[in-house]
C-alpha cells in the first residue's frame, strides 16, 4: 500500500497506465507468495529442481495472460504423467516429497549417523535432468544396488507371504536417505546393522529354496526369494536344527551375531557362535578358518573375559587348530633358553665333544648369565636382545577386524587390549586397534657365536684338552644392512662381553680354573720311538722250520683216505710249541729292546716366531704348509683332488699338531680360524 499511495501523489498518468502499475505490483505479491509456498515445500529437493518449479510457475501464468488475463485467479490443472521435471507443478512436487518421505522413518536419526553420497546430482548418474523425475531416479538407483530386477508376486498373497513382502520392502527402504541437497546411500555397515535389527523377531516358513552365491553378503544383495530362503533356514537354527544351506546364508547369521541380533548380550552370541561353528562343521569347513580369528576379535571388542576367561583353551575345545607354541619374547621368564637357543643355533652345541649331561647344567647356567650380560649391553644401544634371540612382534597390515562380514563396530561394547598368547596380541596403534603377530625369526647364527663363546669359555676353564673359538663373522651374517645392530657387535667391548659373565659365573658356582700352560722360548719337544733289530742268522732255521710244518699240514690226494690218520699226528700242543717258538724268534724277551731320541729340529725360518707359533710351525711337515697356503689362496680342494689328499685328514692333524703346540685349532669347517690367518700367512711365508 505504501507503493500505490506514493504512486497516487505522484503526477497524473493514464486509467491504462494506473492499471499497469497495480497489476504488477498484484503480480509481483502473487509471484513472491508462490515462491514462498514452493521453498517450503521443497525444502528437502535439489536447488536445481526448486529453481525448475518455481520458473514453471511463472511461465504457466504468463502464458495464461497472453490469452485472458485474470491475475486473481491461477488455473488449478492437473499435470501431465509425463510432464518433466521442469515442468511439474508445486503439487506435484509435493506428491513426490510425500513419495520420499517414505525412505525416512526417523529424520533425526539420519542426522546423527553416516551417511555416504550416491550422487549430488543427476548429472554425476548420467541421468539427464529432463529424462526423470525424483520417484524414477530412486527407482533406478534402487535397481542399481540390488543388481537383480524386482520379483512379480502372484495375484493372491497368503497372510504370511503379505507379511514378508511388506517387511522386506520396508526394510529395504532403511537404506535410503533423503538429505537438504539430494538423494543419499547410507553406510554399508550402518545399514546391514539397522536391517538385520530390524528383521530380528522375524520368522519365516518359504516353500521353496533359492541359491544364493554372492561373494560379500547383505540384505541388500539378497532377492526376496533369498531373503525368505535365509529366514527360515534362521528360523530352524534358532531351534538348535542346522540344515545345510548356502555359504552366503551362514555368513549373514555369523554377522547377525556378532551384532548380537536376536540374543542376550554379548556372551550369548558368543556362545552362540560356537554352537554355529559346531553344528555347521559337516557342511561348511570353510568356518574352521574363519571362526577363530572371528571369536577372537569378538573377545577383544566386546566384554566377556569374565565368562570366558581364556579364550585359547574355548577354541581348541571346539576344533580350533592348536596354538603354536612361541617362547615368551622377554627370556628372563623363559626357563629352557639353553634348548631353544640348541635347537634355533647354526652351532650345533649338543653334538660337541664337550657337551654331556653332566656339562649341560653348567652349560646351561653360563648360558643364562651371558644373556644377561648380553641384555644390559643391548639396552644401552636401544635394542631389544628377545628379538635378535627369538623374532619380534609385527603389526598384522592384513587385518582387519571380522574380515569376510559387513560389521558395524558401534554395535560392539568396545574395543580394548588382550594378550590372546605371546605372539598375539591386539593392542593399540595411534588411537586404532591394530593386530600383532609374533613373528618367528631368530637370528641363528648370532645364536652360535653367543653357545660357541661360552662353551670356549668353559672349555678354558675347565681345562679342557682341545680348545675352540667363535668366529664373530658368525653373528655379523645375520645383520647384514643392519647398521645399528652390526656397529654395536663389532664394538671392541662385545667382545668382552660373554668371557666376562661366564668368568662370574664360574666363580660363584665354585668353577676353578685350568692351570695354564707354560712354554718357553727354547723349549723342545722329544718324540721317541722303539727301534726293532733283526737277528738275520736265525732266518734261515725260522725258514726250515716253517717248510716242515707246512709239508705236515699239505695233504696230496693220494693221502686223502687217510685224512684223519695224517692230522692224528699233529696235536694241538705240537701246533701251539711251534708257534711260540716263532715268536721267540721273531721277537727275543731276554735283551731289552733298544730305543732313540730324535730332537725336533729348529727351522731357522721360523726364529722370528713367538714361542708357541714357533714350536708349531717346526712341528708342520711340507704337505701340512702346502696345504695351509693353499686354505689362504682358497684353492684348497683343487689342490688336494689333483693330489689326492684327504682334506680332513689333514686338517685333523694340523689342528693336533695346533692343540698340543698352542691349546686351540686353527681350521674350523674347512676353513682357517679367522683370528689365525696372520700368524698362518707368517709360516707360509718363511
Amino acid at each position: 500500500m505504501g507503493e500505490f499511495k506514493k504512486f497516487i501523489k505522484t503526477t497524473g498518468k493514464s486509467i491504462e497506465e494506473i492499471k499497469k502499475a497495480i497489476n504488477d505490483m498484484v503480480g509481483n505479491a502473487v509471484d513472491n507468495i508462490v515462491d514462498t509456498v514452493i521453498d517450503d515445500m521443497t525444502q528437502f529437493v535439489p536447488d536445481d529442481v526448486r529453481k525448475s518449479v518455481k520458473q514453471s510457475v511463472r511461465d504457466a501464468r504468463k502464458k495464461s495472460a497472453e490469452v485472458s488475463y485474470k491475475a486473481e485467479k491461477i488455473p488449478d490443472r492437473k499435470p501431465s504423467e509425463t510432464a518433466s521435471a521442469e515442468k511439474v507443478s508445486a503439487k506435484k512436487v509435493s506428491a513426490e516429497l510425500d513419495e520420499m518421505a517414505r525412505f525416512v522413518e526417523d529424520a533425526s536419526r539420519h542426522e546423527q549417523w553416516g551417511v555416504r553420497v550416491i550422487a549430488e546430482d543427476y548429472k554425476s548418474e548420467k541421468i539427464p535432468d529432463s529424462k526423470y523425475t525424483t520417484r524414477e531416479y530412486i527407482r533406478a538407483s534402487e535397481m542399481q544396488r540390488t543388481g537383480f530386477p524386482p520379483e512379480s508376486l502372484p495375484e493372491h498373497l497368503s497372510e504370511q507371504d503379505e507379511y514378508m513382502v511388506n517387511k522386506i520392502r520396508k526394510m529395504r527402504e532403511l537404506e535410503m536417505c533423503v538429505r537438504e541437497n539430494g538423494v543419499y546411500k547410507r553406510a554399508f555397515e550402518i545399514t546391514q546393522y539397522e536391517q538385520g535389527e530390524f528383521m530380528a523377531n522375524v520368522e519365516d516358513d518359504f516353500p521353496r529354496r533359492a541359491f544364493c552365491g554372492v561373494g560379500q553378503v547383505t540384505y541388500a544383495s539378497l532377492s526376496r526369494s533369498q531373503l525368505r530362503t535365509y529366514f527360515t533356514w534362521r528360523t530352524d537354527v534358532r531351534r538348535e536344527v542346522f540344515r545345510e544351506t548356502d555359504k552366503p546364508y551362514v555368513m549373514l547369521y555369523c554377522g547377525e551375531l556378532i551384532h548380537k541380533i536376536g540374543v542376550d548380550g554379548s556372551a550369548d552370541a558368543f556362545r552362540k557362535l560356537l554352537a554355529t561353528w559346531d553344528g555347521c562343521r559337516n557342511f561348511a569347513p570353510y568356518l574352521d578358518e574363519y571362526m577363530p580369528r572371528w571369536l577372537k576379535d569378538f573377545y577383544a571388542f566386546n566384554d566377556i573375559e569374565d565368562e570366558f576367561p581364556d579364550i585359547n583353551a574355548v577354541i581348541s575345545e571346539h576344533g580350533g587348530a592348536e596354538l603354536e607354541k612361541f617362547p615368551d619374547t622377554e627370556f628372563k621368564r623363559f626357563s629352557d633358553e639353553f634348548n631353544f637357543l640348541a635347537e634355533n643355533s647354526v652351532y650345533p652345541i649338543k653334538s660337541s665333544a664337550f657337551y654331556s649331561e653332566k656339562t649341560r647344567p653348567m652349560l646351561e647356567g653360563a648360558c643364562k648369565a651371558a644373556l644377561m650380560g648380553l641384555e644390559v649391553y643391548f639396552k644401552q644401544r636401544g635394542i631389544e636382545l628377545s628379538s635378535i634371540i627369538f623374532g619380534k612382534l609385527k603389526k598384522d597390515y592384513t587385518w582387519k577386524p571380522f574380515q569376510h562380514l559387513v560389521i558395524n563396530l558401534d554395535a560392539a561394547d568396545g574395543f580394548h587390549p588382550v594378550k590372546i598368547s605371546a605372539g598375539e596380541i591386539y593392542c593399540q596403534k595411534r588411537g586404532e586397534p591394530a593386530l600383532e603377530l609374533f613373528s618367528f625369526a631368530p637370528c641363528k647364527g648370532f645364536n652360535g657365536y653367543l653357545l660357541k663363546s661360552v662353551e670356549a669359555r668353559l672349555r678354558q676353564k675347565t681345562g679342557y684338552s682341545r680348545k675352540i673359538s667363535a668366529n664373530l663373522k658368525m653373528a655379523l651374517n645375520d645383520f647384514q644392512n643392519r647398521t645399528k645392530l652390526t656397529d654395536a657387535v663389532s664394538a671392541p667391548e662385545f667382545l668382552e662381553i660373554i668371557p666376562k659373565a661366564v668368568d662370574e659365573y664360574c666363580l660363584a658356582n665354585g668353577i676353578k680354573r685350568a692351570p695354564k700352560r707354560t712354554a718357553g722360548v727354547d723349549e723342545t719337544v722329544a718324540y721317541t720311538a722303539p727301534k726293532v733289530e733283526i737277528d738275520v742268522s736265525k732266518l734261515a732255521d725260522i725258514r726250515a722250520k716253517s717248510d716242515e710244518t707246512a709239508r705236515k699240514l699239505i695233504i696230496d690226494d693220494e693221502q686223502t683216505e687217510n685224512f684223519h690218520a695224517v692230522a692224528d699226528k699233529i696235536s694241538d700242543d705240537d701246533f701251539s710249541n711251534m708257534i711260540e717258538d716263532c715268536k721267540r724268534e721273531l721277537s727275543p724277551l731276554d735283551p731289552a729292546p733298544q730305543v732313540f731320541q730324535e730332537q725336533a729340529r729348529e727351522n731357522p725360518a721360523f726364529s722370528g716366531l713367538s714361542g708357541e707359533w714357533r714350536e708349531f710351525a717346526n712341528s708342520l711337515t711340507d704337505t701340512h704348509i702346502q696345504v695351509l697356503k693353499a686354505l689362504l689362496e682358497g684353492n684348497v680342494r683343487s689342490f688336494c683332488d689333483e693330489r689326492h689328499i684327504f682334506a680332513e685328514l689333514v686338517y685333523e692333524e694340523i689342528n693336533t699338531l695346533s692343540l698340543s703346540a698352542m691349546g686351540d685349532v686353527v681350521i674350523e669347517c674347512g676353513e682357517l680360524v679367522g683370528d689365525y690367518r696372520e700368524d698362518i700367512q707368517k709360516i707360509v711365508s718363511c
